[in-house]
């Protein structure tokens, strides 16, 4: 509604100034719109610099994440750094569906990291923003500009079992991960393959059945306690990460 005033403003002050039959209704109409010209653009600009008839308003919001990780027993969330700054980060997660997100880089967004005892990890969102005052809002109904940001507070708050990696000490753990997971499984089968032969020759009478029973229960006994080194071992290879570059 102001710009639609402001060019009203400007229709008069000039319509006045050229169309009016007499010099005293033209300096009447002139002034008219000249002064609606003038009070629009002082509010406009008091408005842009001072936030006239506005207010700060608070929303805060919250919402569950899951881990980057694509192994579940590690629960992570990747990180990278925005460059020629020491503090400032990215934070790469995993939303409710498991769709990937990220927060934005920007002076007016802060990130927060904290660990708590609890199961499920969640991002807490709390953002202050000016909004217009009731009549204001009406004034500035097609400007486009009914909420603006003053700054956004991103809190990740953790189980004490996750952890935070750079992009770069991520994609080092997953190909570390990988890396553990093919030898592990390498291994599975030679153990499974030299068990097997042995229940064989004590038993060489088995059916096809029997034999096939006999491949998944050791497979499943194998899997069992491979998993449980690589579980122990996850410790290790975190650590190893957190050691490399953060680039």
């Amino acid at each position: 509604m102001i710009l639609i005033l402001l060019f009203v403003g400007i229709f008069v002050f000039i319509g006045g100034l050229l169309l009016m039959p007499t010099k005293a209704t033209r300096l009447i109409t002139g002034a008219i719109g000249l002064l609606l010209l003038s009070t629009m653009a002082i509010l406009m600009i008091g408005n842009d610099n001072w936030h006239w008839g506005m207010h700060q308003t608070t929303t805060t919001s919250t919402v569950n994440i899951r881990s980057m990780s694509p192994d579940k027993r590690l629960g992570l969330l990747v990180y990278q750094p925005i460059r020629q700054s020491k503090d400032e980060r990215v934070y790469v997660y995993k939303d409710a569906n498991a769709a990937q997100q990220h927060t934005t880089a920007s002076l007016k967004i802060s990130n927060h990291v904290s660990f708590k005892s609890t199961k499920q990890a969640q991002l807490t969102t709390k953002r202050t923003y000016w909004a217009y005052n009731q009549h204001w809002q009406w004034l500035f109904k097609w400007t486009g500009s009914r909420h603006k940001l003053i700054r956004r507070q991103n809190t990740f708050v953790l189980p004490e079992t996750w952890t935070t990696l750079s992009s770069a000490q991520a994609k080092w753990l997953s190909t570390a991960v990988k890396t553990k997971e093919a030898a592990a499984k390498l291994k599975l089968q030679k153990q499974v393959a030299v068990a097997f032969k042995a229940a064989l020759a004590q038993q060489p009478t088995m059916t096809s059945q029997q034999q096939q029973a006999l491949k998944k229960k050791l497979t499943d006994q194998a899997r069992l306690v491979a998993d449980q080194h690589l579980t122990q071992n996850l410790a290790k290879l975190v650590k190893g990460a957190r050691s490399q570059p953060v680039r």
